[in-house]
C-alpha cells in the first residue's frame, strides 16, 4: 500500500471512529452537557482543523471551538471532515515530502528547550491522526468516568467491520 493510500485509509477510520463517538454522546443527552468532555472534543477537533488551515495556507483560529455546545461540534466535525477528504483529493504521494510550516514551532521549540525540526505534509496527516487517537482514548474514559460504555474506535475494528464508512446521528445535519 502507498502511503496517500495509508492515509486516505487513517482519514477513514478517523472519521468513523469520531462519528461513532458522537453517536455514543448522543445516545446520552446528559454527556453532552459534560464541561470536562466538551472541552477534550473542542479540542481535539480544533487541532484537526487548525491543521486543514495550515496545510491550505488559511488563517487559523485558536478560538473556533471554545463556544461551541456539542449540537456545534458535531457540525463543525462533519464539515471539517469533508473537507479533510477534500484536501486529501487534491494531494499526490510527491507531495507528501513538502516541508509544513508549522506558526507554533517557535513556541514549541522555547517549551521543549530544543529547535524542533520542520515536518513534511505527511507527517503532519499522520500527527492528526495519532493526534486524534490518543485525544479519542481520553473522551473514551470520560465517558466510562460518566457511567457510559465507551464504543470501541480502535483502527482494527473499524477494519473488522469491513472499514464503514461515517455514520452520523442526524442530529445535526
Amino acid at each position: 500500500m502507498d502511503t496517500l493510500t495509508l492515509l486516505r485509509e487513517l482519514s477513514g477510520h478517523t472519521q468513523w471512529a469520531d462519528a461513532v463517538v458522537f453517536s455514543a454522546i448522543d445516545a446520552h443527552p446528559e454527556a453532552g452537557k459534560d464541561e470536562r468532555l466538551l472541552g477534550l472534543l473542542r479540542h481535539l477537533h480544533l487541532v484537526q482543523k487548525v491543521f486543514l488551515d495550515v496545510w491550505r495556507n488559511k488563517t487559523i483560529n485558536p478560538e473556533e471551538t471554545r463556544s461551541f455546545d456539542i449540537l456545534e461540534l458535531e457540525g463543525y466535525v462533519r464539515g471539517n471532515h469533508r473537507e479533510f477528504g477534500e484536501f486529501l483529493d487534491t494531494l499526490t504521494n510527491g507531495m507528501l515530502d513538502a516541508p509544513v510550516r508549522l506558526p507554533w514551532a517557535e513556541l514549541v521549540s522555547r517549551n521543549l528547550g530544543f529547535e524542533v525540526a520542520e515536518p513534511t505534509l505527511g507527517e503532519t496527516l499522520i500527527q492528526v491522526h495519532a493526534h486524534s487517537a490518543y485525544h479519542r482514548g481520553q473522551v473514551n474514559s470520560r465517558l466510562r468516568e460518566l457511567g457510559i460504555n465507551p464504543p470501541m474506535t480502535d483502527y482494527i475494528a473499524w477494519v473488522w467491520a469491513l472499514k464503514p464508512p461515517a455514520s452520523w446521528s442526524g442530529k445535526t445535519s
